[in-house]
């Protein structure tokens, strides 16, 4: 917490200049070929006309009665081929195919530059992973944790521990703060640096050579050798997101040694597994116990601290795991031997509800089964396949730092189901179990009048000539969801056609790369980068766009705008924006969410994590709690633009692969960062908070990088509202929030773009009194964010029921 408190000093002194409009993170650096053809032409299917008036309602009902039109904005696309897809519109596999296998757009220039260095590689093939599980070892001093679940790891290069350090923390160790008896208690983690074992050698104790390399999605591999040099022989490791067993693998003239600053009580031998390998448990001064394979024997302690083995071999295997909670020491039994080399993800979509993603484990060594354990979180074992049943290990269970129960399987593969979001939450606003209710006559009406005001007074050409991509795309969105509402809703043809023109011209100028910052391809850590503070380092610049912040969020807004914006197109304007603007919102969308290693210009999914459900925003900063996330809302409006985007352009695979992630997020935000009064996954004492504030893979702090103020910890997971908001964010959840927070209390003494979001949010439970307050003649443009418009909320207000 040393870091935040000063960084909340900071931010305090300063508190009254801040506003929604300029959200600053305040995160101090710590240092100053199967291919299908892509899609290249416009092959996007029409969207069909629908009927605002006379909406077709999940429950049957009507609002002002009349015939309906049964328009589904999600309806199947057929006959559109693209990337990834057969004739049938049909994709084989999400994650096969990618978007493209062309450079970047040629305006994009490249550049080599970077203010943050490659660390020493061993055998890297293709892009790096920026904003990954292991980033704490690409960075500085590369000695901070990484956190695989359940394990934390770090290269440890402490006198006597030299090697690879590993901790696995349980619940009661957990520190909650500010005051530990409060509830809900503003913050909580698991404690650091807990060196349980040390894997190294003997040669290592005058220091260490270490390197990472094989950097993949799912795992990496490290190295470590000597510091002298004049010995051959090394000993590596693959880390891997919810590995059972920690590998370390010795070749050449090399002595396996363990260590363990916590220290060894006991060391067990117990006999043979069935593949041949020594088995021993290790029971240490904490009373924690640990399980010990290797195909060496004639392991002994030579003090508390330390384990050696009087034999030797040239080629070496250790394999550490702690015990289940159970006391089961032969859980891992039947996977002694193996390790996973690699992870790969397949995953389709059996019909339009219905998805099946599996993670894929290339195993190497070999164990009397033929698999791995792997351990899996909550939002994992809830969406299991029922064929993951019999792969269970009974009761064995860890604990992870801050996302629940993990529990153990014995498997080659980890086969998840999700029920994707219904077809027609797709362009209008979405209430959660009665779907696309539409507009009354009156409410038509109003938002005309003031649509028409506020087009004709908002210049979003000049208002989004910013130096922040963020704070244009969400202009751009802001002007795009204007006209959405002009051009859909009140099918204004010459309101819509007004709108349209300007935010053309506004998009030229980002399409060109003539903006005030332009984006630059970074070929050093493979990535589309804002130029604002690539020269100088500075972290500030553009939100940390340059070492690879916040992607998602900034690039979000502008892949959802284009979406609106050549929907729009194609039946107001000439159709050319399509062709103007796919290839640059393509490299886009490859930056955040490239789905193939096919594509060597990115790394695949640089923001969301397959395995903890969501995405992380943290780039290349080196952080004592692992990577990070502050926002869960614009986070699933990219994924919620991608979707959107995939339809526009006649792309299945974009538009299922942003559906399926939408899934993923809707039940691992709802059990990690959005608390309902059922959670059982996050601690009983700080569930009352309803939010999680800044998610990290080891602590959850109830605040944000930019203040304290209530309206800012729970009003930024709600930007922006959009039809995937109530998805997202359940009915029951926005009305616990509300009530338990006291937000309709708080929003009235609010006088700032927090008072119009936090109002919109409500309408999902209040739709009527959100109206009112966005109706209001007395309405102030000063309590709209800069990213939210009148004529938006309106439409939503009123699509929610409000009138």
């Amino acid at each position: 917490m040393g870091l935040f408190k000063k960084l909340k000093g900071r931010v305090e002194e300063t508190l009254e200049e801040l506003n929604i409009n300029e959200r600053p993170r305040y995160q101090q650096p710590i240092y100053s070929s199967g291919y299908q053809q892509p899609i290249g032409q416009n092959l996007a299917p029409a969207i069909p006309e629908r009927d605002y008036y006379n909406c077709n309602n999940n429950s049957g009902s009507n609002r002002n009665g009349g015939n309906h039109n049964n328009y589904n904005s999600g309806e199947q696309l057929n006959n559109v081929k693209g990337q990834g897809n057969s004739g049938n519109g049909k994709v084989d596999d999400l994650f096969s195919e990618p978007i493209s296998l062309d450079g970047p757009v040629s305006q994009i220039p490249s550049s080599n530059n970077h203010p943050v260095p490659l660390p020493e590689f061993y055998q890297q093939k293709g892009p790096i992973e920026t904003n990954n599980f292991y980033g704490n070892m690409l960075v500085e001093k590369q000695n901070l944790p990484v956190w695989t679940h359940p394990y934390s790891l770090w290269k440890c290069d402490d006198d006597q521990f030299w090697g690879l350090a590993v901790s696995c923390t349980t619940a009661s160790q957990r520190v909650f703060g500010d005051d530990p008896n409060s509830n809900p208690c503003k913050y909580f983690f698991s404690p650091v640096g807990i060196c349980s074992i040390s894997l190294g050698a003997s040669e290592f104790q005058c220091g260490i050579r270490f390197r990472i390399g094989e950097c993949k999605r799912f795992s990496c591999g490290v190295e470590f050798t000597a510091a002298s040099g004049g010995n051959s022989g090394k000993m590596t490791s693959k880390l891997v997101q919810g590995m059972g067993l920690i590998t370390a693998l010795y070749s050449g003239n090399i002595h396996p040694r363990i260590t363990s600053k916590v220290g060894f009580q006991r060391l067990d031998p117990k006999g043979r597994t069935a593949n041949g390998l020594y088995k021993f448990i290790l029971t240490l001064f904490d009373s924690s116990k640990w399980v010990l394979f290797s195909n060496m024997d004639a392991f002994s302690l030579r003090n508390a601290n330390c384990i050696e083995s009087s034999s030797f071999q040239n080629s070496a295997i250790i394999q550490v795991g702690r015990v289940p909670k159970n006391g089961d020491e032969g859980a891992y039994d039947l996977a002694a031997g193996a390790y996973v080399e690699d992870v790969t993800l397949s995953g389709n979509v059996g019909n339009q509800n219905n998805a099946q993603y599996s993670f894929n484990y290339r195993i190497g060594g070999r164990s009397s089964s033929g698999k791995v354990v792997q351990w899996a979180l909550p939002h994992q074992y809830h969406s299991a396949d029922k064929c993951m049943s019999s792969e269970r290990i009974s009761n064995a269970e860890l604990d992870s730092t801050c996302k629940g129960v993990m529990w153990a399987y014995l498997t080659k593969r980890f086969v998840m189901n999700e029920r994707l979001p219904p077809q027609e939450l797709q362009f209008d606003p979405y209430v959660e179990g009665k779907g696309c209710t539409g507009y009354s006559e009156q409410a038509i009406r109003r938002i005309r009048e003031v649509a028409s005001r506020e087009i004709d007074s908002f210049d979003v050409v000049n208002a989004s000539n910013t130096d922040s991509m963020y704070t244009s795309g969400k202009i751009l969105d802001k002007g795009a969801f204007m006209l959405y509402v002009a051009g859909f809703v009140l099918k204004d043809e010459q309101l819509a056609r007004k709108q349209l023109l300007k935010m053309k011209q506004a998009f030229s100028r980002f399409i060109q790369n003539k903006q005030q910052a332009p984006l630059v391809y970074n070929s050093t850590w493979k990535g589309i980068v804002s130029s604002a503070g690539l020269k100088d380092g500075n972290f500030y610049c553009d939100f940390g766009n340059c070492f690879y912040n916040d992607h998602h969020f900034h690039y979000g807004y502008h892949i959802h705008a284009a979406s609106l914006v050549a929907l729009a197109d194609r039946k107001y304007g000439d159709n050319t924006f399509l062709n103007e603007c796919k290839d640059w919102v393509n490299t886009l969308v490859r930056d955040v969410c490239n789905p193939s290693e096919k594509d060597r210009y990115f790394p695949v999914f640089r923001s969301f994590d397959f395995f903890n459900g969501h995405s992380f925003a943290n780039g290349l900063f080196a952080h004592g709690d692992g990577k990070d996330e502050e926002s869960s809302s614009e986070d699933y409006h990219c994924y919620y633009g991608v979707k959107l985007w995939g339809r526009v352009i006649g792309n299945v695979q974009l538009e299922q692969l942003g559906s399926l992630i939408l899934a993923i997020e809707r039940r691992a935000m709802n059990l990690y960062m959005l608390y309902s009064s059922d959670n059982d996954v996050v601690p009983a004492n700080f569930k009352a908070n309803k939010v999680s504030g800044i998610l990290f893979e080891n602590k959850i702090d109830h605040a944000t990088y930019f203040g304290m103020n209530k309206e800012f910890i729970h009003g930024i997971h709600m930007i922006p509202i959009t039809p995937m908001s109530n998805y997202m964010r359940k009915t029951r959840f926005v009305r616990e929030e509300w009530e338990q927070m006291r937000l309709g209390e708080l929003v009235r003494g609010i006088d700032s773009g927090w008072k119009g979001l936090l109002y919109l949010n409500s309408a999902v439970i209040e739709p009527g009194e959100a109206w009112k307050f966005f109706n209001d003649e007395n309405f102030q443009d000063a309590w709209l964010d800069n990213g939210m418009s009148r004529t938006w909320c309106l439409a939503y207000c009123a699509g929610m029921g409000g009138i």
